[in-house]
Order: structure tokens, then C-alpha cells, then sequence
């Protein structure tokens, strides 16, 4: 998700000197050498935090979780039996306060957007890096302690107990929508509590705490995903001057607007650097470059590389290998210094019968008589 500068321990701000609450974090990796790497790369001590168990499964760290109920859990996505995402759907419904800090080897955008639900702090791609470990891990830190200062928030209280809890079921299915980023659910939620509160008899004065309460819920939200409250405002009236219809209005733009913004982010985040992909292409053409080699080296399913290359380039990724597979071994061909055997193997062809296949298929005819043809057309340029 988010890559910052260098973390060190002065980054993570402890609040006043003195002893200080120590952290239990569950590690949930189904490959025993990449929890070992989690160990060893986080500066335990100086966050104050403990390694207080580790499961190689979701289903075993979801009992894990049960059990010890940690502060911090980390979890890798790809797991055998309940894997990631369905673990970050069990701990959202069952403690939605726990901090979450998911690690995969792919950049995919189903499991970002999982995480984003979860309200994970961190997306981290392996293999890990020791200053993005670290700080999640300060955030989280940082985030337990703040919490554990914070005054408890006054609720937003209706006389009628009956027009409480219609209240309070709008709310939840509100954060909902936030969850799943359904923009359209939202403001139908919105345009709904609107007729409901017109309908209460104090109504003017039911509008202005809803206003200010549905705001705060947007607050909470933006901040969790890193965007600028202020940003989401273009009016920002406090809802008393406003008419009941102008609350509802400017609250539906900027739940519109910060939904938006999350969904732009998670396919920011998402995006593949074809240049670099293609660069990469162009420089080792002649070893084995293949859509399963370059999906493992940019952590990238096979799908979302093939997809993304394709949108980006207008190509096929396997037809511009084979591409600059064809130009190079063409171009050697006509220089005429090499056998065609070592010229399909410079161009990244060891089976020499599949070389000459592929090569008469993209230039219409074969190494010896491309050549040929070229050997004859000299003449007319000496």
C-alpha cells in the first residue's frame, strides 16, 4: 500500500517517558522461512512489541487469533485452506479493532482491496523490506498507544429508542458501503436518511447531529486511507446554516468524492510499469523470458501482467517477446556473420526446428531464404 522514507525508532512517537504497554503480534505464514524473516527483520524491543505466536494457516490463525486475541496480526494472502482474504473477512467481522498488517509476493488487486477493507495498515510485497516492516509495525504501535489515551466518543443519542436503532442500522449500513467502496449504495444511504430524519418530529436539530455525525464516520474513513479530510470539503458548512437538503447534498459529494479517491488510489497502486517490463524484455531477450518468469519477478499474478501489458501496449506481452525475439534474430541473419543455429540461440531459441517454425511464421519465409533475398537485393545498393 503506502512506501514511505527511511523508518527508524525516533519515528515512532511513544508519548510521555516511562514504562510502556508491550504489544502481542501473531505472525500468519503458511512458508516457515518468511515468518523466520519477520522475526529477524523487526526491531522488536525498541517498538515495544512480542512475537506472541505463529500459524502456518488461516484456519490455524484464526484460532490463534481466538485464542490469544493479539494487538497486531501480520499475514501473508496465499495460504492453504482459509487464506488470506477470507481471514481479513473472519477478523473485520470479529475484531474490527485489531491492527492488520498484510505481506504477499503479489500485487494483486483483489487482495489490495481485501486489505483496504480490513483497514489494514499496511500492504507490504515481498521480499520484505526491513524499514517498510518496521514501519507498519511504528504505525501500528503508535495507533494501539493513541487509542488507549483516547476519551471515549459521545455517541449520537435520539430520544426515541425505536428512532435510535433505525438511526443506528443507516450507520452500519453506511460503513458498509465504505468497506466494499460502493458508491452508489452510499448515496442511496445518504438520500434515505435524509426522508427518514424529515419525517422526525425534531427534525432541523436531528439533521444537524446526523450531519455532523455522518461526517465524522467520513473522517474515520479518510483518515485510515490517507486522504486530506479538508480536501473532501468544498463548502464545509457546519450544517446549522445549511437547509436539510444542503446537508444531505454536500455529505453525498464528498462520500462520492472519497470513494472515488480510495478507488483511484487502489488502481494507482495497482498499476504495472510496462516500460520497465518491456525494458527488461529488451535486454534479456535471449534467455528464457517468459509471462510465468516476469509475473514472478514483478510480483504480479500472470493474469493482471497479461492484462495490464496488453491495455497499456496494445500488444500481447508473448507477441512482443517474440517480436524483438524475430527483429534480433533477423538482424543477425543479414549480417551473415553467424550460423542460423547460433543466431536463433542469441535470439533466445534453443530447439533450432520450433526457431525456424516461428521465424517463417513472422517473416513469410525461412532463415536461409530471408538471407537469400538479402544476399540478392546487395547488388542494388553498392
Amino acid at each position: 500500500m503506502r512506501r514511505e522514507g527511511r523508518w527508524s525508532p525516533l519515528s515512532c512517537r511513544f508519548g510521555r517517558r516511562g514504562r510502556r504497554t508491550l504489544f502481542n503480534v501473531a505472525i500468519i505464514d503458511d512458508e516457515p522461512w518468511s515468518r523466520e524473516v519477520v522475526k529477524a527483520l523487526a526491531e522488536w524491543d525498541e517498538l515495544g512489541l512480542r512475537v506472541d505466536g505463529e500459524a502456518e494457516d488461516g484456519t490455524e490463525g484464526l484460532r490463534l487469533i481466538e485464542e490469544r486475541r493479539p494487538h497486531i496480526v501480520i499475514t501473508d494472502m496465499r495460504m492453504p485452506g482459509l487464506d488470506g482474504v477470507g481471514l481479513l473477512k473472519r477478523m473485520n467481522e470479529q475484531f474490527p479493532k485489531m491492527k492488520i498488517i498484510v505481506m504477499s509476493g503479489y500485487d494483486d488487486f483483489v487482495y489490495l482491496k481485501q486489505a483496504i477493507r480490513s483497514r489494514a495498515v499496511e500492504y507490504l510485497l515481498k521480499p520484505l523490506d526491513r524499514d517498510e516492516l518496521n514501519a507498519a509495525l511504528a504505525l501500528c504501535a503508535e495507533e494501539l498507544r493513541r487509542a488507549e489515551g483516547a476519551p471515549p466518543r459521545e455517541p449520537f443519542a435520539l430520544p426515541d429508542p425505536a428512532a435510535q436503532e433505525k438511526y443506528a442500522a443507516i450507520r452500519e449500513r453506511m460503513k458498509g458501503c465504505l468497506l466494499e467502496l460502493d458508491k452508489a449504495a452510499a448515496l442511496e444511504t445518504l438520500e434515505k436518511l435524509g426522508e427518514w430524519i424529515g419525517s422526525l418530529s425534531e427534525s432541523r436539530q436531528a439533521y444537524v447531529k446526523a450531519s455532523h455525525d455522518f461526517l465524522s464516520l467520513l473522517e474515520e474513513f479518510a483518515a485510515e486511507n490517507e486522504l486530506d479530510v479538508a480536501g473532501l470539503r468544498p463548502r464545509a458548512s457546519s450544517g446549522e446554516s445549511a437547509s436539510p437538503d444542503q446537508a444531505i447534498g454536500e455529505l453525498q459529494a464528498m462520500y462520492g468524492e472519497a470513494i472515488d479517491e480510495v478507488e483511484s488510489i487502489l488502481r494507482r497502486r495497482q498499476r504495472l510499469d510496462v516500460t520497465m517490463i518491456r525494458e527488461h524484455i529488451d535486454r534479456h531477450y535471449s534467455e528464457p523470458v517468459s509471462l510465468e518468469t516476469l509475473a514472478q519477478r514483478f510480483h504480479v499474478s500472470k493474469e493482471h501482467l497479461s492484462r495490464a501489458f496488453k491495455s497499456q501496449t496494445g500488444e500481447n506481452l508473448s507477441d512482443y517477446i517474440v517480436r524483438k525475439r524475430m527483429e534480433k534474430a533477423g538482424e543477425l541473419i543479414l549480417e551473415g556473420k553467424l550460423a542460423i543455429k547460433h543466431a536463433a540461440r542469441l535470439a533466445g531459441y534453443e530447439d533450432l526446428a520450433y526457431f525456424y517454425r516461428v521465424f517463417k511464421k513472422h517473416y513469410g519465409v525461412t532463415p536461409g531464404d530471408y538471407a537469400k533475398k538479402d544476399d540478392e537485393a546487395k547488388p542494388q545498393h553498392q
